[in-house]
């Protein structure tokens, strides 16, 4: 085998080896972008779906969720049975004073519970917050499902932009200083 067909097999190999590279990468953005513009759709559905419900409180007041378009919103799926969810209620309930006296009209903390409404009721009556706690049932629980919680793990939080787009889920317990610094650049 002569030199010049030694340095052709070479380039041969060499581009056969670009080629698989190519394709692989080409390959692997397309699954990639598959993946991205698919869960648009969802998170919008979601959107969608959540503005479009009313829920009472467990004050007995009716809230359409209509009526908080516009604001970044903090929905926190949490039930009485759930120690996690009790437990980071009294920093969500501070988080929500501080951005009520600081930004009041730009921002809003509420509570879905996936509970029954009884529990509900006699929770926040030991137990009072300063942001709405609404009665989910099963309601909540499919929203939370809408939202990307398809395993229905307590506490959940979803924090929805101004724009009404799903901006972040939280599984578990808030880090309420990463909540805090997450809504801020939100505003």
């Amino acid at each position: 085998m002569t030199s010049s067909e030694t340095q052709g097999k070479r380039l041969l190999a060499r581009m056969l080896g670009l080629l698989a590279l190519a394709f692989v990468i080409t390959a692997a953005g397309a699954w990639f972008a598959s993946r991205y513009y698919s869960a648009r759709p969802v998170a919008n559905h979601a959107s969608q779906t959540f503005f479009s419900q009313r829920f009472e409180s467990a004050d007995n007041s009716p809230l359409e969720l209509s009526s908080l378009r516009g604001k970044v919103i903090v929905v926190n799926f949490w039930a009485t049975w759930c120690p996690p969810c009790v437990e980071e209620m009294p920093e969500l309930d501070a988080l929500h004073k501080e951005f009520q006296s600081s930004s009041p009209d730009r921002v809003k903390i509420i509570g879905i519970g996936i509970d029954s409404p009884s529990n509900i009721r006699q929770f926040a009556a030991k137990s009072p917050v300063s942001y709405p706690l609404l009665l989910g049932g099963t309601t909540g629980n499919e929203l939370a499902r809408l939202f990307g919680n398809e395993k229905g793990l307590l506490p959940y939080t979803v924090i929805i932009g101004q724009d009404g787009s799903m901006m972040k889920t939280i599984v578990g317990k808030v880090r309420i200083d990463a909540l805090r610094d997450q809504v801020r650049a939100a505003l």
